[in-house]
C-alpha cells in the first residue's frame, strides 16, 4: 500500500515536470527564437524566389524569315507580323547605322518577342560574321559580332588526282579549298603546274554556333610543295579590317596578275615558235597559251587595267579584247564568243572581272581561249613571266608577322 502511494507520488512529480518543460518550450518557440519557428527558413526561401530579374537572362520567343527571291524588307517584315508603319519606322531609325533595304536573298531575318508578346528586337544576319540588331524599346540599332565556338584544325595531303579532289577526300570543306587555291593562284597554276606527288597542308578554323556546325572560319596558313619547291602563305592583318596573305618572307601573295584568266580543262597549245596551224596548214609561231574550255566559259581580266580594244580582229583572232595594265604589261584575249556587258574601249576593269566568254570565232578549229601577254611590247610566255608582287609587310609589323609565321609554320 505504501509502495503504491510512493509510485503515484513519483508519477505525479514526473508528469508535473514534463508539463512545465513543455510549457516553457512552447513559450520559447512562439516568442523567442524564430529559427525554430521556421521564420528564417521562410525568409531565405522568399529571397530565392524573388531573385532580381536583372540577374536573369531575358526570355524571348523568336520567329525567322529567310529572305527569298523577290523579297523586299517590307515583304519580309510583313511575313513576321510587323506592320507597314512600324517597318517604315525601323528603316528611318536604323538608316544611320544600316540600310535594311539592302537585305539579300538567303539571309535570315529574326523577330524576337518578349513573353508578353511585345516586340523586343529584330535581327538581320548581314553576313557570316555580323548581325544588325534593331531594338524596338529605344529605336536603337547595333552591329553585333556573331559568336562562334572555334577549333583550329590541320589538313595534310598528297596529290594523287587533283588537289581539289584529294582535299575533299580528307574532309576539307569546299570553301577552304577554294580559299587555298585563290591564295596561291598568283604563284601556281593548279591546272597545269600541279603534279602527282605534290603535297599540301592547310590550317583553318572549324566553327560551331549554338552547338551546331557553322561552317569554317579563316584559313590561317597554307603550304604547297610543287615539284619539291615549298610555297607558304600566312594570314596577317596589316591594315585594320583588311587581312591578307603573305609568304614566309613577308611578301604579298597577291601579284599584279592572275596566273590564268579562266577555269579550263586543258592547254591545247603552248608557247612555241613552231606550231603547226591546222587551218593555215603550216608551221607558225604561237607566242601565247590556248586554253580549251566549253563555249560560254567566263573569261576574267588577269589584272586591273583599261580596255584599249574590244571588237572584231581581222587578223584571225575573231572577237578580241586588249587590256593595258600599265606601261609595262598588256594582256590579249582572242576567239571570244561574245563580250561581257559594258566591255568596250576606255572602260576600266578590275582583276577577276568577267570581260567575255569562250568561243571559236576567227581562225579557230574549236572552242578555246587564245591568251597572250606583252611585256614592254614583246610577247612573253604567260606561264613563266614574273609578275610584280603586291605590297609587302611593313617594317613596323615585321615582328608581329614573324610571330604568326612561327606559330603556324610548325603546324604545316
Amino acid at each position: 500500500m505504501i509502495a503504491r502511494q510512493l509510485y503515484i507520488m513519483k508519477f505525479t512529480i514526473i508528469l508535473g515536470i514534463a508539463i512545465i518543460l513543455v510549457g516553457c518550450g512552447s513559450y520559447y518557440f512562439f516568442t523567442k527564437d524564430p529559427v525554430v519557428r521556421g521564420e528564417k527558413i521562410n525568409e531565405v526561401s522568399n529571397e530565392l524566389s524573388i531573385t532580381p530579374s536583372a540577374e536573369m537572362k531575358p526570355q524571348f520567343t523568336t520567329e525567322t524569315h529567310i529572305i527569298a527571291e523577290g523579297d523586299t524588307f517590307g515583304i519580309a517584315t510583313d511575313a513576321l507580323g510587323i506592320s507597314y508603319g512600324t517597318m517604315l519606322g525601323i528603316l528611318d531609325a536604323a538608316s544611320s547605322t544600316y540600310d535594311f533595304t539592302r537585305v539579300r536573298v538567303g539571309q535570315p531575318l529574326t523577330l524576337a518577342k518578349n513573353l508578353d508578346g511585345s516586340f523586343a528586337y529584330l535581327d538581320y544576319e548581314q553576313n557570316r560574321d555580323t548581325i544588325v540588331r534593331f531594338f524596338f524599346a529605344d529605336n536603337r540599332t547595333e552591329i553585333i559580332p556573331i559568336e562562334y565556338e572555334t577549333e583550329t584544325v590541320n589538313a595534310v595531303g598528297v596529290v594523287s588526282s587533283s588537289m581539289y579532289l584529294d582535299a575533299l577526300t580528307l574532309g576539307v570543306p569546299d570553301a577552304v579549298i577554294m580559299q587555298f587555291a585563290d591564295t596561291f593562284a598568283w604563284t601556281i597554276d593548279f591546272s597545269t603546274q600541279v603534279q602527282q606527288g605534290d603535297s599540301f597542308s592547310i590550317v583553318y578554323d572549324k566553327r560551331r554556333r549554338n552547338g551546331e556546325d557553322a561552317g569554317t572560319g579563316s584559313m590561317h596558313a597554307g603550304k604547297f610543295v610543287n615539284n619539291g619547291k615549298e610555297l607558304y602563305a600566312f594570314l596577317y592583318e596589316q591594315e585594320p579590317g583588311k587581312p591578307s596573305y603573305f609568304n614566309e618572307n613577308g611578301e604579298s601573295m597577291v601579284k599584279a596578275f592572275l596566273r590564268a584568266p579562266l577555269e579550263y580543262k586543258r592547254i591545247t597549245s603552248g608557247y612555241t615558235t613552231a606550231r603547226f596551224h591546222p587551218i593555215l596548214g603550216r608551221n607558225t609561231t604561237h607566242l601565247a597559251i590556248d586554253y580549251a574550255a566549253p563555249i560560254g566559259t567566263p573569261i576574267m581580266a588577269v589584272g586591273d587595267g583599261t580596255i584599249s580594244f574590244a571588237g572584231w580582229n581581222s587578223g584571225g583572232f575573231g572577237n578580241f579584247v586588249t587590256i593595258k595594265h600599265n606601261d609595262k604589261f598588256i594582256t590579249e584575249y582572242a576567239h571570244l564568243s561574245s563580250f561581257a556587258k559594258g566591255i568596250k574601249a576606255g572602260v576600266r576593269v578590275t582583276q577577276g572581272q568577267v570581260i567575255g566568254y569562250v568561243g571559236s570565232t576567227g581562225l579557230s578549229t574549236g572552242p578555246h581561249l587564245h591568251y597572250q601577254i606583252r611585256q614592254n611590247g614583246a610577247l612573253v610566255n604567260p606561264l613563266t613571266v614574273e609578275f610584280p608582287p603586291g605590297e609587302p609587310i611593313e617594317e613596323n609589323h615585321r615582328e608581329a608577322f614573324n610571330t604568326v609565321v612561327s606559330k603556324y609554320k610548325d603546324r604545316l
